[in-house]
């Protein structure tokens, strides 16, 4: 049988493995023939992985412990770990969300992900339309900051360290789909590709979080296409991220892979109303 996938024998991390589609993702990899290591904060306890090390994505030092664990060569990247801020902080939820993965980013895959190999970021339908110049500008300055300090230092000078961890979510989210397509160049120099699944609603732990806090945004975030597919199981994004990190996707890179059974697409069309309240051109 041919490995079309192209997972077999190599070494593969994925963070936010202990439970939902992090989870759902390394038992496929593991499925694949992967060398599979995983690191969250809980124990991942996935049957035939190689092994699982502590990572809380809010500190850094923590970070450093794990990368000090992890393999030196790195075939394939999964940056799954995320809250929801609705049980964080503003500045917490941004730490976790962005600042982390982009520390993770420049201090560790840049070198450590090999020629021909794959980095993968889950990041949210939330964070659609990202690209609007308008919103870019809300964030540029917390991408383009140099190192853990000076990207929360930049957080910090936003002033929304009193809102709700849920907004800093939405422009957490937005931040790493543009920080994606601004690593693309950089990391093809490497023949390394970067790409980003933007889930819809799911279910898992961050959707019982969002119903806790705010039960009556419920009907939008079950709002699908035809109101055939409204929850997604975990394993769908996980099978999203296979994809993604596959030799099938070899000349895929920069992109944000939007995976909501065509509800942004007919947002855009005019076949449904806009969930985001936003300008659409």
């Amino acid at each position: 049988m041919t490995d079309y996938l192209g997972y077999a024998g190599k070494v593969c991390v994925a963070t936010g493995a202990s439970s939902g589609m992090g989870r759902a993702l390394a038992e496929m990899l593991v499925g694949c023939g992967a060398e599979v290591w995983t690191a969250s904060r809980g124990e991942a306890a996935i049957e035939g992985q190689t092994d699982w090390v502590k990572l809380d994505q809010v500190s850094r030092d923590s970070i450093d412990g794990a990368f000090a664990q992890l393999p030196a060569k790195i075939d394939r990247f999964f940056g799954v770990a995320g809250v929801s801020g609705v049980k964080n902080g503003y500045v917490d939820t941004f730490i976790i969300d962005f600042v982390a993965n982009k520390y993770l980013l420049d201090t560790y895959l840049a070198e450590r992900v090999v020629p021909g190999g794959s980095i993968t970021f889950v990041t949210s339908t939330a964070g659609v339309r990202w690209a609007k110049e308008e919103l870019i500008d809300e964030y540029r300055d917390i991408v383009e900051a140099d190192g853990w300090d000076a990207t929360i230092d930049a957080i910090h000078d936003l002033d929304m360290d009193d809102a709700g961890g849920n907004m800093a979510y939405i422009l957490a989210k937005r931040a790493m789909n543009f920080l994606v397509a601004s690593k693309t160049a950089e990391l093809a120099a490497r023949d390394v590709r970067i790409n980003a699944v933007l889930p819809c609603s799911t279910g898992s732990r961050f959707m019982t979080e969002f119903y806790e806090a705010m039960p009556g945004a419920r009907k939008q975030f079950e709002a699908s296409v035809g109101n055939s597919k409204p929850i997604a199981d975990p394993s769908v994004m996980g099978k999203a991220c296979l994809y993604l990190g596959s030799d099938l996707a070899e000349y895929v890179s920069g992109h944000c892979l939007i995976v909501d059974w065509g509800l942004e697409a007919a947002t855009l069309t005019g076949q449904l109303p806009d969930m985001l309240g936003m300008e659409l051109t």
